[in-house]
């Protein structure tokens, strides 16, 4: 059996009264805490193509305008896992809960919430958009 590349997408959603777009965490690495959309890049999959096709599969949501943040690279343990991050604004849109079995619930949050308990990587993200910068190197 292959192992997939570890290399993926994560999209910080926001909507109009600028809260960010999280889902808790099942079944998967790091259950329990929580995490934006997005996911693996298929083997010859472009990177618009594969955070459009993630943020549709875990929330039905599609036609967003995705704007290129930066990258994160996480150690996992066993390999690095580069994040190719992007942003988009929701409008006239509802998430769903398409991955009943990866995620409990898709929630909005605004920025009191405890960024503590969102993935690592996805909390980089978060902090590439906020501080504008291009990349975060998480190698512990």
């Amino acid at each position: 059996m292959k192992t997939p590349q570890p290399i993926g997408t994560c999209v910080i959603l926001n909507n109009a009264n600028n809260q960010i777009l999280l889902g808790k965490r099942k079944n998967s690495y790091k259950a329990g805490l929580f995490g934006l959309p997005g996911g693996r890049i298929e083997l010859n999959e472009e990177i618009k193509t594969a955070i459009e096709r993630e943020t549709y599969e875990e929330t039905g949501l599609k036609n967003l305008d995705f704007k290129y943040v930066g990258v994160v690279r996480e150690n996992q343990g066993e390999y690095d896992f580069i994040h190719f991050a992007f942003t988009a604004l929701v409008e006239n849109q509802q998430p769903k809960l398409c991955e009943p079995d990866k995620c409990e619930s898709w929630v909005w949050f605004d920025s009191k919430f405890n960024f503590d308990l969102v993935l690592p990587g996805h909390k980089a993200a978060i902090e590439l958009a906020r501080e504008s910068k291009y990349l975060i190197d998480l190698t512990t």
